[in-house]
């Protein structure tokens, strides 16, 4: 029996018969720090969720300490040892940290009160034996900076008899000396307490200061395992990029031609804020600018940052003519820009509603008179937008009663209602199956090339950009560090390359 040591045999996870992990086998010693990198969809994710309970794997085994388990949820991994810290971290700011250590085991007195001074005395030692005894157990979270309360997220999930740690992207709201200390903290975590950690990163350059072994991802594979001392950098770059294959990725997407002179419809101009780095670029009219990067480089921060959710502090955005830094949603819709947010199910449908009334909130005033809405009205002009996407499903029912594709359109039709100047898409297909995603590919491109909208469109998928951007720009670490280059010059392999910095191009335009 191998002791302190958890590993996968040929583990493999399939969503609906589509395999997304494809015969894994990778093992973490106690007290080793094993970084695991590969492309957007490589499968790193899903690991990860199969290692923590959240997802139960298709085949293949799971060991700890040679003995066969089975998580069917992220308590029992716990309870086996093995805790996760995600990227959005989940301690609570307006408890404090003690209430924080304690949440959801607390400490009861005789009769049901909580023994509060054993729950401080508890969480005071757990600090000290962290390494972190500067924080006062009394103080609510969210009065700590960001990298404090990731620096208490992973000592209150290594306090619960951990063996080992699952850390995603734990650098990825944090700069400077800030990372310096996150990753001395957790190489001293993992040899003092000889706890092993798994951390998910997309920055080589940071697994190479705290890692002992870089494993690497490529559709649901293992391509590299490898002593950090033997890892090469272009050979762990070329092997998540696919570049043995680039010969046969050769761009193939006939789309309209850009031409520099081409009416500029937006200009954002070195926009800063906690996220990003004097963003810069234009976008054309009748043109598709999509936006690639790893997770966390500032990609979705840039496209919320133009839609006034999450402002920049400094900087402008000109489009018209007009220069202004949007602080609202509002104002930014005012100024003709529309946002077709990521996250469908929390950000952008109303459950309640029809598809009708989601897709007409934003100018539903319109349709009121004497205070009366005027519903016959809004539902014909709503309709006309909606039938245009294909939509399928009875448009007066609550949207819930769509498929995720359908969903999708009425949130296109939302932003369209507002007749926007730019249309800003994160992620427009995601949870989208295979036929609406096509159908919205197609009425995207109609937008842009027909009928002469700016799409700026932020996707993870490398084939999506590939197959709807006319130009394409390239984020890293919160500012854009290649392009607008012409996307009939790039392959899958090239994005790749360029997103971890392994390839400049010299035909970026302006």
């Amino acid at each position: 029996m191998t002791k302190n040591q958890l590993e996968t045999l040929e583990i493999r996870k399939d969503y609906s018969g589509v395999p997304v992990l494809m015969g894994v086998s990778l093992s973490l010693q106690a007290g080793e720090v094993v970084g695991l990198v590969g492309h957007n969809g490589a499968g790193k994710s899903t690991l990860l969720k199969v290692l923590s309970g959240a997802h139960r794997y298709s085949s293949g085994a799971l060991t700890i300490n040679g003995e066969r388990v089975e998580f069917s949820s992220p308590a029992e991994a716990i309870t086996a040892g093995v805790s996760t810290v995600y990227q959005e971290l989940s301690l609570l700011g307006n408890l404090t940290v003690t209430e924080n250590v304690w949440l959801g085991r607390e400490l009861r007195l005789p009769g049901g009160k909580l023994d509060r001074q054993k729950m401080k005395r508890g969480a005071s030692k757990i600090l000290e034996d962290f390494g972190l005894s500067d924080v006062d157990p009394d103080e609510k979270v969210g009065n700590y900076p960001v990298a404090t309360r990731q620096l208490l997220e992973i000592a209150i999930a290594s306090s619960r008899k951990t063996q080992f740690l699952l850390l995603d992207e734990p650098t990825t709201s944090l700069e400077g000396e800030q990372v310096t200390e996150l990753l001395r903290y957790i190489k001293n975590l993992a040899k003092e307490r000889q706890i092993g950690v798994l951390i998910v990163n997309h920055k080589l350059d940071e697994l190479y200061e705290v890692a002992d072994r870089i494993v690497a991802l490529m559709n649901g594979r293992i391509v590299i395992d490898t002593p950090v001392e033997t890892a090469d950098r272009h050979d762990i770059v070329a092997a998540i990029a696919g570049e043995e294959h680039a010969e046969l990725e050769e761009s193939s997407h006939p789309r309209s031609s850009i031409h520099r002179e081409v009416q500029v419809a937006l200009e954002v101009n070195d926009l800063h804020n906690s996220t990003l780095c004097g963003v810069t670029f234009k976008a054309h009219q009748a043109e598709i600018l999509g936006i690639y990067g790893l997770g966390g480089s500032g990609r979705s921060e840039t496209l919320r940052a133009i839609a006034g959710i999450e402002p920049a502090k400094s900087g402008y955005i000109e489009l018209d003519g007009r220069k202004f830094l949007p602080r609202t949603p509002s104002e930014a819709m005012r100024h003709g820009i529309a946002f077709l947010t990521e996250e469908r199910k929390s950000d952008g449908i109303v459950p309640q509603m029809s598809s009708v009334l989601n897709a007409a909130l934003p100018v539903v005033g319109t349709f009121m008179k004497g205070g009366v809405l005027r519903s016959r009205k809004m539902k014909e002009q709503t309709s006309q937008l909606l039938e245009s996407l294909h939509l399928r499903g009875d448009a007066s029912e609550p949207i819930t009663s769509l498929s995720g594709g359908n969903q999708q359109k009425v949130l296109l039709a939302k932003a369209l209602i507002q007749k926007p100047t730019v249309l800003l898409l994160d992620e427009p297909s995601k949870g989208v199956d295979i036929g609406a995603k096509a159908e919205i590919h197609q009425f995207l491109k109609r937008l842009a090339h027909d009928e002469g909208y700016a799409i700026v469109m932020v996707s993870s998928e490398e084939e999506e950009i590939l197959d709807l951007s006319d130009r394409v720009v390239v984020f890293s670490e919160g500012s854009v560090i290649d392009g607008p280059l012409p996307v009939e010059d790039l392959t899958v392999s090239d994005l790749r390359r360029l997103a971890w910095g392994e390839l400049r191009s010299p035909t970026a335009q302006k």
